[in-house]
């Protein structure tokens, strides 16, 4: 019974303290502490979410990106309607206000939350308004200077809103789909035009001669026949020869608008990757140093980007289609991304800095190349000297509150000076990180100083080089979370009876988290879908052609396990005899090897090289394979198959893997059972994918006689696979998965775009049977003889 007094004696003293002035005071200067820890969270994680996957970093990420805006209004409001008086408020709402305009760089949470910057745009508007009222509310007890500053900080607030909103005009995303795309689609219509099958020119893939990519160019907009064209000058590349009788695609253009020589003035503003490359300026030329080479490819990568955005607007400009061009882009990428082989990175560096472009556009507020920084600069430089002055101003240092006010004092401390001054504090560092971030050092930015270095030679100095050094070497945040998902269906065979609960309890939403595990991507799994990328030329097929010339598959094997096979029955069933290959590995002599290549690492000369390459092809082949698998049941929308169906053979499989090695206690059991299964061709459909992937292990066994032959096959074959799966045409699926950290896919899959592999590459209905192909390319053979 006494205990039951305390607790409501205690309920008592707790509702007496809320409700007293103090209590008001407190919960006001709560909700303005958490406001700020709510808009420090969305500007410093803004440009964390290109690389941070993890579940917990966007659940904080959305609570910030979802309460920052009712928190704030509600805090404001809070503080014009109690009955206490304290002239801080109406500082820490002018502040407030402040942090609220920095946080708007999120302007959508997900890819369809696209309508984001124009409530925020709104809230803004209405947040200024409402601050003035509470100016004028507290014209009265506010001290001159207060009252000076403040109605100082809300013109400026009014002045960023103005600029915010003129941003939001010429980077919202229909302005990008639909004008910029038209713009730049317009633009590569030049390029037939002057490709060598027409006008005689020539290219060259490594010094980009010939490649008219635009990076920034003057738009001009004139009204022709009837309609309004926006169009971009273009610069005709050096290489292209005038054929007598044969227009050009600036004679062409002339002949359209009446001004052929206004037309090549222009033309001078515009620069394309050629010119990026043929730049004399030491921050930029060819043959120079790496970090000329790293500004080039930035570049590079922003006129990539102006390319890969026309696949999300399909039904405002038409299809990607620019004819002649097909050998010209795979000898772009083949050729020019993928000419160093001791660098063959260098075209997953070029792509993930053209997807921050697109994560950029697609969920991030950025500045337009086109526009000046000198505005946001001066309105910047004028709230930070004013919170500065306000920081330190006499009233501030020497606060003392009037008979009316009502403060919080803690041992003689006044507690809401503290408060005040550590907003004030909070707002400079944010404002700051964030004008540095998003404008002065951002990628946007870089480029477009870069521009106007390769088109005013004036600048080739070294008075304006080092300090655009500077500028390009500094950035903020990686491009995306360079790590992959793994899942292996056999490895899932035993359900653990805890993750088998949190599965059935979570309705399967947690399977994700319970059945995989991320890795971070190693460069030997990059590198080898390059150089398999870079030795087919471009040319990607499924990979049954080169097995069949190795010995491997036969027509046998191809008509029984592979005729008709989609993307997700191929998938899985090389996945599960990639798994039943690797449980033949034994294990003593598995570790016997990788002693042999960490004595390797340590320049052992007993070691052996052939082992260092056996882990090397083995970690690809299974790395490659756990990650198809991984797309198929967790990410179906970027396989280029039909979702259903991907996810039901995930699910299929994994339930008939569980039935049939249910009571193998070991891998060496799953081996030698499913080994079973592959050797009596089994026709039970009910365990189809485990016994298609069976006989495939079976053949693969017995036809390479030695591991290091079968894992280097293996290797090359799941390098193949994936750019046989990273075409297609789910572009929308791609730009989403970016908003949760990217996929080592979505890489390829732009990469592949500049290759002009652009559909998917699978025909309806599945693989054509390989005597079919053989019969093709005999046919071919004797048409050609």
């Amino acid at each position: 019974m006494e205990q039951i007094d305390r607790v409501r004696n205690a309920t008592q003293a707790a509702k007496g303290f809320a409700s007293s002035s103090a209590g008001q005071l407190a919960r006001i200067e709560g909700l303005v502490t958490v406001a700020c820890i709510l808009v420090g969270i969305l500007v410093v994680s803004n440009s964390r979410r290109r690389h941070d996957g993890r579940f917990m970093a966007r659940l904080v990420v959305w609570g910030a990106f979802m309460f920052n805006f009712p928190v704030i209004s509600y805090t404001i409001g809070l503080m014009q309607s109690s009955s206490i008086r304290n002239e801080l408020f109406v500082v820490w709402a002018c502040f407030l206000l402040l942090l609220l305009g920095s946080a708007d760089t999120m302007t959508a949470f997900s890819f369809n939350d696209s309508s984001q910057q124009t409530r925020s745009m709104m809230n803004q508007a209405l947040h200024v308004v409402y601050l003035l009222f509470l100016i004028l509310y507290y014209k009265g007890q506010l001290r001159g200077s207060f009252l000076v500053i403040l109605f100082l900080l809300w013109c400026l607030s009014v002045v960023r809103l103005g600029l915010r909103c003129k941003a939001y005009r010429s980077t919202c995303r229909s302005r990008g789909l639909i004008r910029e795309n038209q713009v730049m689609f317009e633009y590569m219509k030049y390029e037939p035009l002057n490709s060598p099958g027409i006008q005689g020119g020539v290219y060259n893939a490594e010094t980009m001669e010939g490649y008219i990519y635009l990076v920034d160019g003057k738009e001009v907009k004139k009204v022709q026949y009837g309609e309004e064209v926006i169009r971009v000058s273009y610069r005709e590349p050096e290489t292209v020869v005038d054929v007598p009788g044969i227009d050009t695609a600036p004679d062409i253009a002339g002949a359209e608008t009446g001004d052929a020589h206004q037309l090549r003035v222009d033309a001078e503003k515009t620069v394309d990757v050629a010119r990026i490359w043929q730049c004399k300026g030491k921050l930029l030329q060819y043959g120079g140093d790496k970090g000329a080479s790293r500004r080039r490819d930035l570049c590079l990568s922003f006129a990539l980007f102006r390319i890969l955005r026309l696949r999300f607007a399909v039904d405002h400009v038409g299809n990607i289609f620019f004819p002649f061009q097909s050998d010209k882009c795979r000898d772009f990428v083949v050729k020019g991304l993928l000419s160093d082989d001791e660098d063959l990175d260098r075209a997953f560096r070029v792509v993930e800095a053209e997807l921050g472009f697109l994560f950029d556009f697609f969920y991030a507020r950025y500045p337009s190349i086109k526009d000046t920084l000198a505005p946001d600069l001066i309105v910047y430089a004028a709230i930070l000297a004013t919170s500065i002055f306000t920081l330190f101003s006499p009233d501030l240092l020497k606060y003392q509150p009037t008979g009316v006010s009502a403060n919080i004092f803690i041992h003689g401390f006044n507690l809401d000076l503290l408060v005040t001054r550590l907003v004030i504090v909070w707002y400079i560092l944010l404002e700051s990180y964030q004008f540095l971030s998003l404008f002065i050092f951002s990628d946007w930015h870089k480029v477009k100083m870069l521009c106007r270095y390769v088109r005013k030679e004036s600048w080739h100095m070294a008075l304006v080089e080092i300090p655009l050094k500077v500028l390009c070497y500094f950035t903020f945040s990686k491009y995306w979370k360079g790590s992959i998902g793994q899942y292996f269906i056999l490895d899932n065979a035993h359900p653990h009876p805890v993750k088998s609960f949190l599965s059935w309890i979570s309705l399967e939403a947690l399977d994700s988290s319970l059945m995989t595990k991320s890795i971070s991507l190693p460069l030997d799994v990059r590198e080898a879908v390059l150089r398999q990328l870079k030795a087919i030329a471009g040319k990607v097929t499924d990979g049954r052609m080169w097995l069949y010339e190795m010995g491997i598959v036969d027509l046998d094997l191809d008509r029984d396990c592979l005729l008709g096979h989609t993307y997700a029955r191929y998938i899985m069933t090389w996945h599960i005899a990639t798994s039943i290959c690797s449980y033949g590995k034994e294990v003593a002599e598995l570790n016997a090897r990788k002693q042999a290549a960490e004595l390797i690492a340590s320049k052992q000369e007993n070691a052996s090289k052939e082992a260092v390459e056996l882990m090397k092809n083995h970690a690809v082949a299974t790395k490659l394979s756990g990650y198809c698998a991984y797309l198929m049941a967790f990410k179906p929308d970027l396989v280029p198959d039909s979702t259903y169906t991907s996810l039901s053979m995930a699910r299929g499989t994994l339930h008939n893997a569980r039935e049939f090695l249910g009571k193998c206690k070991s891998n060496k059991e799953k081996y030698d059972k499913l080994i079973a299964l592959g050797k009596i061709q089994s026709t039970n459909h009910e365990v189809r994918f485990l016994s298609e992937g069976a006989r495939i292990a079976v053949y693969l066994v017995e036809k390479i006689k030695t591991e290091e032959e079968r894992w280097r096959v293996l290797a090359t074959f799941w390098a193949n696979m994936m750019l046989w799966i990273g075409s297609s045409d789910r572009a929308v699926a791609h730009a989403t998965s970016m908003a949760t950290g990217g996929e080592f896919i979505t890489l390829i899959w732009a990469l592949l775009t500049h290759a002009y592999v652009v559909d998917k590459l699978q025909e309806n209905g599945g693989n054509s049977g390989l005597h079919m192909q053989l019969n093709k390319n005999q046919d071919g053979q004797e048409a050609t003889s």
